[in-house]
């Protein structure tokens, strides 16, 4: 076999090796790019999910702070202006994630529903909070007022040992739970997204304390609704003793 026959013969073979690497290469793209757009519209599903949870929750504690007794008015309009501004940028977050064309950009704007807003990491659990601690809060005044005046029919009753032991009782926890909640308000009041991102540990840590604290305050306020019960059902008891006669 001659040079150019040879030549010839290589520049055949080199056609059927590259034909079939060509044709594979055409059925691939196709599919890689179907893939690719499968993939970008599941972040995009999972994107629209996790911002509507988050909208929805946003605007149902905007509803509750604005119920709050113990909250101050400049306490309600900061939260509320948090919330606005977090509806906002989560509702703008969405219209750009929904427009996104690419992998690489659809991810990073996934990560920042998480690492931006941090909406169930700090914010939510802190409103939770401040809400169960005011809504206590309350239930510990009108359980002192009720104290208040269990003493009076208590004196007029002639102060039995067993009913002042127990109003004693009764006062006492009340004061707790108005401590416990007290420290609740003052340990969450000031947290920020912020906070979580400098120090993940001692945010969560500061609001798992102020968890306990109002599952203690509610136990101190359970405790004396049932001293208040007991006096009650004791007074009513002396008043319908029939009195000795002579």
């Amino acid at each position: 076999m001659n040079i150019k026959t040879t030549i010839a013969t290589l520049g055949m073979t080199g056609i059927f090796l590259v034909s079939p690497m060509m044709a594979s290469a055409q059925t691939v793209n196709p599919t890689r790019a179907a893939n690719q757009a499968s993939r970008l519209a599941t972040i995009i599903s999972h994107s629209d999910t996790a911002i509507a949870q988050r909208l929805t929750s946003l605007n149902d504690a905007s509803t509750r702070i604005n119920s709050l007794v113990k909250l101050s008015s400049a306490q309600k309009a900061q939260f509320s202006g948090e919330i606005v501004t977090d509806v906002n940028g989560l509702t703008s977050l969405k219209a750009k994630i929904d427009a996104d064309t690419d992998l690489t950009t659809a991810r990073a704007d996934y990560k920042t529903i998480f690492t931006t807003y941090r909406v169930y990491a700090e914010f939510l659990p802190q409103l939770h909070l401040l809400i169960s601690s005011d809504t206590m809060d309350v239930t510990a005044d009108k359980l002192s007022d009720l104290a208040t005046k269990l003493q009076s029919r208590i004196q007029s009753a002639g102060n039995p040992s067993n009913l002042t032991s127990l109003l004693s009782d009764m006062q006492a926890k009340i004061a707790d739970a108005k401590t416990q909640y007290g420290n609740v308000q003052s340990q969450v009041t000031s947290l920020t997204p912020q906070s979580y991102d400098n120090d993940p540990t001692g945010t969560s840590s500061t609001l798992k304390n102020a968890r306990s604290e109002i599952q203690t305050g509610a136990g101190d306020l359970k405790a004396a609704f049932a001293d208040a019960k007991q006096i009650i059902q004791a007074l009513k008891a002396i008043h319908t003793t029939p009195a000795p006669t002579q």
